[in-house]
């Protein structure tokens, strides 16, 4: 279970960071200080993410000063943190809000544009006319005024034929229908044009997503409550980021109270054939700082009778890095060197708390191994190990 919300810590985390260190590299105007600015938020989001549990490992190792310093500077870091996060997933919600108002007010042109461009090429009213027509009336018009000018002269009257009259209205109606053919080309192509601007309107229509509301979150939210749509995306956004960040911190502050299970085991009075089990699961991570201390001669009465300190002090003492004593064989010793004073050994719950006490002060370091025993490390006793317990 503490290894799953190991994980789950990690992955939230990640995003945690990368959220924070995205928001202040899109913050920045250039590089260097997007660069910056990313590893600044991104280490703030760190700290908020480790010091938490921090807080909690110190609490349980009876640093409370210290807890409430780091707990003070976690919170600091989560306020921070829970800020830029917010303002990475506003941004990101703000460009996406702006590319869908973008493509409303595209359709909308569109479609403005597509009924403008209807309704000129429906008032359009012409005879289809190509270039070979124009041609055609030119060449009339030419052939035209040719015969009027055969049959009229050069404007003497003398030479003026009977059918110059005629010829002259010939030559008039032929430039009236090249006038209407040209009406009609222009007609026709600017039709033709409309045709193709509507053909390509009705394509962008087609080709872009429908959206009804920019905001649809927003707009379903007004609906129901009656408050502006921007205000309740704005603390739908803020308390999604609280929830994340606060789920974060839980996670870290899960995970190290699972790890002090096990040490929290040993307050139940085991039964004489669980005492090795319950022996095995205190564990610490206090590092190895223990100093050489003045030895004490074997046999030497100790002036506290059954004390367990008593009994560390005359009977534990540094060693080199590789050496380690067993807990259990510890506990034997300690029941051989009351028995030989003469004294009643204190149970196995008192004796675990004590030495996990006294190991933490004196900086002696406490694993489980690979054999699932409990070992203190750098430390040696003087007393053999016996082979079972009396």
């Amino acid at each position: 279970m503490r290894a799953l919300f190991g994980c789950l810590a990690v992955l939230l985390g990640a995003v945690s960071i990368a959220l924070a260190a995205r928001y202040g590299y899109k913050g920045a105007d250039t590089l260097v200080d997007g660069v910056i600015s990313a590893v600044v938020f991104g280490a703030i989001a760190l700290c908020a993410f480790l010091f938490d549990a921090a807080a909690v490992r110190l609490w349980f190792m009876g640093h409370r000063l210290g807890s409430a310093a780091i707990g003070l500077i976690a919170a600091a870091a989560l306020v921070v943190t829970f800020t830029n996060s917010l303002g990475a997933i506003a941004a990101r919600g703000d460009t996406t809000l702006a590319e869908r108002t973008k493509a409303v007010d595209a359709r909308k042109d569109d479609r403005a544009e597509l009924a403008r461009i209807t309704a000129e090429r429906a008032a359009i009213v012409f005879v289809p006319a190509t270039e070979d027509a124009v041609r055609i009336s030119r060449e009339m018009v030419s052939a035209a005024e040719r015969t009027r000018k055969a049959e009229c002269g050069d404007g003497d009257p003398k030479q003026r034929g009977k059918n110059c009259r005629q010829r002259e209205s010939e030559e008039a109606d032929a430039r009236t229908a090249l006038t209407a053919t040209i009406a009609n080309k222009a007609a026709t192509d600017r039709a033709t044009k409309l045709d193709a601007d509507i053909r390509a309107v009705r394509k962008r229509l087609d080709g872009v997503e429908a959206v009804a509301n920019p905001n649809p979150l927003g707009t379903t939210l007004e609906l129901m409550l009656g408050t502006g749509a921007t205000t309740l995306t704005t603390w739908q956004q803020t308390i999604i980021t609280a929830v994340f960040e606060l789920c974060l911190v839980g996670i870290m502050v899960i995970f190290e109270l699972l790890g002090q299970g096990k040490q929290g085991a040993v307050a139940a009075s085991p039964s004489p054939a669980q005492e090795p089990d319950q022996a095995s699961e205190i564990v610490t991570s206090a590092p190895v700082l223990a100093a050489p201390r003045k030895t004490a001669r074997k046999g030497s009465k100790s002036s506290n009778g059954g004390s367990v300190k008593s009994f560390v002090r005359d009977h534990l003492f540094p060693a080199d890095d590789g050496e380690r004593v067993d807990i259990k064989a510890l506990m034997h010793t300690y029941r051989k060197w009351c028995a030989e004073k003469g004294i009643a050994p204190v149970e196995l719950n008192g004796f675990l708390d004590e030495v996990e006490q006294l190991c933490g002060k004196l900086g002696i370091r406490i694993e489980a191994g690979d054999d699932q025993r409990v070992y203190c490390l750098g430390v040696k006793i003087e007393a053999p190990e016996p082979a079972s317990v009396h």
